[in-house]
């Protein structure tokens, strides 16, 4: 079975050595997730306005933790349950 959701796109491709940045849009925010860097940048679409959130960890537990962040502008919602909503081509590499 192949990919369903753009959570399983990220799933697939987050640690691997030639991925960086991961980047997808969601409800207005543009999300931009750096694996090496360690940090959430998100961009609201209209007003350009950014926040960038650091996160710690190592490996699967920086995973995790990008993925139970709520980043959005409501703060109400993970970005795991933004990526299970998404379609996998929705999610940039």
């Amino acid at each position: 079975m192949g990919m369903v959701t753009a959570l399983d796109k990220f799933y697939a491709n987050i640690e691997k050595n030639d991925t960086d940045n991961l980047m997808f849009d969601y409800d207005g925010l543009n999300y931009m997730i750096s694996y090496w860097g360690r940090y959430i940048i998100t961009e609201d679409l209209v007003t350009g306005d950014e926040m960038e959130y650091c996160i710690a960890g190592d490996n699967r537990e920086f995973v995790e933790a990008v993925l139970d962040s709520k980043v959005n502008q409501t703060r109400d919602k993970s970005i795991r349950e933004m990526l299970l909503e998404l379609p996998p081509e929705k999610l940039l590499v």
